[in-house]
């Protein structure tokens, strides 16, 4: 699990935050994946601000890693190529970017989608995002509504109910470079 940090006026509300920051890690089941997770609440004025230093994600996953090309011909104006998928972990994610002309068996598609084996099927990183961002808004209070976003080696948001002060953004910039500096 994740290192929590809570910077809190209110001893009562650190204690609070800390818990919300525990369940909400289990419901979107990212804490393995955060080696840090730093919460800064500041409800006087009021803004608060989430930053996470995430482990390495895996390597985004490439059109040749779960294909090969089987033959490829030209048709007037389009190239027809005939695909053999060699890992079917990834197909419904090929089977988006690609314009499926014939599927003969599980494992053959035909297709005249250009074919570009360094193509990204699927980014694991993407979804890690989408998931801590997701945590994030879990957390910050129901009422900040306005909510910005830093992205590095660590992810930063920032949110209010009022328009950002300048010291605000500074302070998660501030975070995001303690942050990625470890």
């Amino acid at each position: 699990m994740a290192k929590i940090y809570v910077d809190c006026e209110d001893k009562a509300g650190q204690e609070i935050y800390y818990k919300i920051i525990q369940t909400a890690l289990m419901d979107v089941v990212i804490g393995k994946s955060l080696t840090k997770v730093v919460m800064i609440c500041r409800e006087k004025d009021p803004y608060f601000i989430i930053g996470v230093l995430p482990k390495s994600t895996s390597k985004p996953i490439k059109l040749r890693d779960v294909v090969t090309v089987e033959e490829s011909k030209k048709e007037g104006d389009r190239t027809i190529t005939k695909l053999k998928i060699e890992d079917e972990t990834y197909a419904p994610q090929l089977l988006e970017k690609l314009n499926v002309i014939d599927q003969p068996s599980r494992f053959e598609i035909i297709t005249d989608t250009p074919i570009d084996l360094d193509m990204i099927i699927y980014d694991a990183e993407e979804e890690f995002i989408s998931k801590v961002l997701d945590f994030m808004n879990r957390v910050f209070p129901e009422g900040m509504r306005i909510r910005k976003t830093f992205y590095g080696k660590s992810i930063v948001m920032i949110a209010s109910e009022r328009p950002f002060e300048e010291e605000w953004i500074k302070r998660a910039l501030e975070l995001k470079e303690e942050l990625e500096s470890g």
